[in-house]
């Protein structure tokens, strides 16, 4: 069973909240119109900077993997969980951090900063903050249509939370393992029908819960599977390969997906969360064997997955900001790489001050409520 954290897992998540940001910098610095999409070549742009969607699937697939892992390091079997005590790990780790968004935003909301403010025609503050809080923001913006940018990033809170309120009564119902698994799997066929043919007349109709079952659902089954089986080098060095590939296949050739119905069949998602799998089947047992390596050059992009829960729920603040300022001043376009990579250090420090001075001590606070044998039991 894995102990300690997986660094291969870090990176992952560091590149996908790095995609996110890349994501909304382009947005709102409207690189479009900038010489760097004229510098860039139309695929690396593409990557680079429209890939933030990409970066939420591969969160979920990570997600899935890390949360059934760590309930079979503490419980052995999933069927064995804890209903209290799992949901209060939950609500330690993600409601501290997502409150005191909500107390943030609703201030700049009352004040009228501009960027912050909710139109009254859609919804209220008070229906958004409840909205966030009991994790049905997805079907609020379905309802709606979007809100400012950073309430509008709660969809995908909301529907990793819900699918985790599920999961582990699902655990305690299907008592062998197989029944489970087949559950599990059963999501892989459900969940891209979900997002293609559901909703189809609503703009975000594809935000409904049931259209990513199946990408939370393969890190599910992955933790399952690599937690039961001791693969060989050769079998995980082909899984390392072939994830990559399919992972760079969606990336980088989502015209060829489009083109070939992959996509209009939602396959797309699925291909893409089968490829992290295979590449956390080789981490898995990489981290097991101990053989990982801390590698300098990984160092920085590990550090932004470690934080990445808190760097994605304040990204938008520096990111808003950043396009602000460049806009106000004026510097030129050269300057413009410098912006960029500003902000992109300024959400890092920002999460990690975040999690540092904020959500990781309330986090273990909360957590020390659960007391077994007079020693605090913890859960990551």
């Amino acid at each position: 069973m894995i102990k300690s954290r997986n660094i291969g897992i870090d990176i992952l998540r560091g590149l996908s909240i790095l995609f996110v940001i890349l994501l909304h910098i382009n947005i709102h610095f409207n690189l479009k119109d900038t010489f760097i999409k004229q510098m860039l070549h139309p695929k690396v742009y593409t990557v680079l900077f429209w890939s933030g969607y990409y970066g939420v699937i591969l969160f979920f697939t990570l997600s899935g993997y890390l949360i059934t892992t760590s309930i079979l390091n503490r419980w052995k079997e999933l069927s064995k969980i804890e209903l209290k005590k799992f949901y209060l790990f939950r609500f330690a780790r993600i409601i501290p951090p997502l409150a005191g968004l909500l107390l943030i935003l609703a201030v700049l909301h009352v004040e009228g900063v501009s960027g912050f403010v909710i139109d009254q025609e859609k919804t209220s503050l008070g229906y958004a903050a409840f909205a966030a809080l009991t994790f049905h923001f997805n079907w609020l913006e379905m309802k709606v249509g979007y809100l400012p940018g950073n309430w509008d990033i709660l969809w995908t809170i909301s529907i990793e939370e819900v699918f985790y309120f599920i999961f582990p009564v699902v655990c305690l119902l299907l008592k062998k393992k197989w029944q489970l698994i087949v559950a599990l799997a059963v999501l892989l066929f459900i969940a891209p029908w979900c997002r293609t043919h559901l909703f189809l007349d609503n703009e975000l109709g594809d935000r409904n819960n049931f259209a990513y079952m199946d990408t939370i659902a393969i890190g599910c089954l992955t933790a399952v599977i690599a937690n039961k089986c001791r693969l060989s080098k050769t079998v995980t060095r082909v899984s390392l390969i072939l994830g990559w590939l399919m992972i760079l296949f969606i990336f980088a050739f989502r015209n060829i997906t489009f083109k070939h119905g992959i996509t209009g069949l939602g396959l797309d998602l699925t291909i893409l969360s089968l490829g992290v799998a295979l590449v956390i089947v080789w981490m898995h047992e990489r981290h097991l064997a101990g053989a990982e390596k801390n590698r300098v050059a990984f160092r920085w992009i590990r550090s932004m997955g470690i934080y990445s829960y808190e760097i994605y729920l304040t990204h938008m603040f520096v990111v808003i900001g950043a396009a602000g300022l460049y806009k106000y001043i004026h510097p030129g376009e050269r300057y413009l790489p410098l912006f960029i990579g500003g902000a992109i250090a300024l959400c890092y420090v920002l999460g990690k001050v975040v999690f540092t001075y904020y959500s990781e001590p309330l986090n273990k606070r909360l957590r020390n409520l659960t007391v077994e044998d007079n020693k605090v039991q913890l859960i990551r």
